[in-house]
């Protein structure tokens, strides 16, 4: 064989193994196999600071290795990477609560700030960001802080990642790492709409467990950028997790159209006694949501940040948005707990244990049942 000839078959044979070798892997919809190595993992990961999870019994994961752990930040945060053992996919697993002030801090921290904007967290580091479009859409700013500061190194390690050929990421985090995840999606799906990440990187997001990240506006712009099966957050019919936080919605919590705006002005123009009688069943109705709304900005933004800026050295308390309308997010997968769920695990409501039916135990109970 000449030289000739054996560099033509080197040449066609790389040409046609090259587009299997680095296409795109991850492919969109729920995967059951998927969501359960992202349970493994993401309790690996809340072993890392919380004593909390080391009498909580799941396999080790089998798909992927331990590659890399971050920094602890902002409120006792971390995340850690992951890579596939055979193809080219990394996996970043956001750390959720584990049993310190500081974390409980970031939950509590449940004031609304807007979802697109410019914050100056502390004095060195100022936070430009994107997580919607859409001018009235807002989120959770404990969540948000702790994104924003875990970010730096997740944005390195996916430079890192793409340099050696990686384009495919899963973004996971369980209970509060699933908040953030939702938060850290939106963030980076809006880096690359804005070319400031490669356009052919191609994120899968699993939250578990994850509360109510944002407002109304927030989630319609999260279903749609990950539409087509690229964003899931699973949760237990029985977990009390995915329904936090507390929501108020006020009547300036609707769109733009709508029968109440103006609602005022028209019941003036009423003849009386009819504009009277109006006038207090309106009055009645908005009123205790909107006294409820300025009550949780106070005990939840302003006290809360107080506490804040003890676990942030140097955090500057931000201007919040005026809403607490927070809503469930993406598209849900329900683990249904069913009779022979109830008789492992208790569902007495006297139960010290809150936190029964959050672990990632039962969680992957119901999974494996999918």
């Amino acid at each position: 064989m000449t030289t000739k000839l054996l560099f033509f078959q080197v040449l066609v044979g790389g040409l046609l193994i090259a587009p299997t070798t680095f296409s795109q892997i991850l492919t969109p919809g729920f995967d059951k196999q998927e969501y359960i190595e992202t349970l493994k993992i993401n309790q690996k990961t809340h072993l890392a600071l919380n004593k909390w999870a080391e009498n909580t019994v799941v396999p080790n994961p089998t798909q992927f290795n331990f590659a890399y752990r971050s920094p602890v930040v902002a409120f006792d945060n971390l995340w850690d990477l992951w890579i596939h053992k055979e193809k080219r996919i990394a996996m970043i697993a956001v750390q959720g609560s584990i049993p310190t002030q500081a974390s409980f801090l970031a939950n509590l921290y449940a004031a609304m700030i807007p979802a697109k904007g410019e914050l100056q967290l502390d004095k060195e580091f100022k936070f430009t960001y994107t997580l919607a479009k859409n001018p009235t859409a807002a989120v959770h700013i404990g969540w948000f802080v702790a994104m924003a500061y875990l970010s730096k190194t997740i944005e390195h390690k996916i430079d890192s990642c793409y340099q050696s050929g990686i384009k495919d990421f899963i973004l996971t985090g369980h209970s509060q790492g699933g908040g953030i995840a939702f938060l850290l999606t939106s963030y980076l799906e809006n880096l690359k709409a804005e070319g400031k990440l490669a356009k052919d990187i191609r994120f899968k997001t699993y939250c578990s467990a994850g509360p109510k990240p944002g407002n109304l506006a927030y989630a319609y712009d999260y279903e749609i950028m990950t539409q087509g099966g690229w964003a899931y957050n699973v949760v237990n019919s029985a977990d009390w997790v995915p329904d936090v936080p507390f929501t108020v919605q006020t009547v300036s919590d609707f769109t733009s159209v709508n029968p109440f705006h103006g609602a005022k002005t028209l019941i003036k123009k009423q003849k009386f006694p009819k504009n009277l009688f109006l006038k207090h069943v309106y009055n009645q109705l908005s009123k205790p949501s909107e006294k409820a709304s300025k009550n949780y900005q106070r005990f939840l933004g302003k006290m809360i940040s107080q506490a804040v800026k003890k676990s942030i050295p140097g955090f500057i308390t931000p201007t919040y948005y005026n809403s607490n309308y927070y809503v469930r997010t993406g598209n849900i997968i329900v683990l249904n707990a069913d009779e022979a769920y109830f008789n492992l695990f208790s569902n007495d409501p006297n139960n010290p244990n809150i936190w029964q039916h959050h672990w990632p135990t039962p969680y992957l109970f119901l999974a494996e049942k999918l």
